[in-house]
């Protein structure tokens, strides 16, 4: 079982709302696909912890179970 403490779990979810405004503020549908394609486009523009906070937050959005992050 994968263990994500509270503060990156904070971080995932700021990373969704992040990407849920985004698509607000550009006028695009908040939809499931939308808002994963925003999520990976950021993910890629990432750096160093980021990408693994990305990660996560994709995974929440697909039914993964996100990636260990301590």
């Amino acid at each position: 079982m994968d263990i994500i403490t509270s503060q990156a779990m904070d971080e995932i979810n700021l990373a969704i709302g992040r990407a849920v405004s985004s698509l607000i503020s550009s006028g695009k549908n908040v939809e499931k696909l939308n808002i994963l394609e925003q999520l990976r486009k950021s993910e890629k523009e990432a750096v160093d912890g980021m990408k693994e906070i990305y990660a996560g937050a994709i995974g929440m959005i697909t039914g993964k179970t996100p990636v260990r992050i301590d």
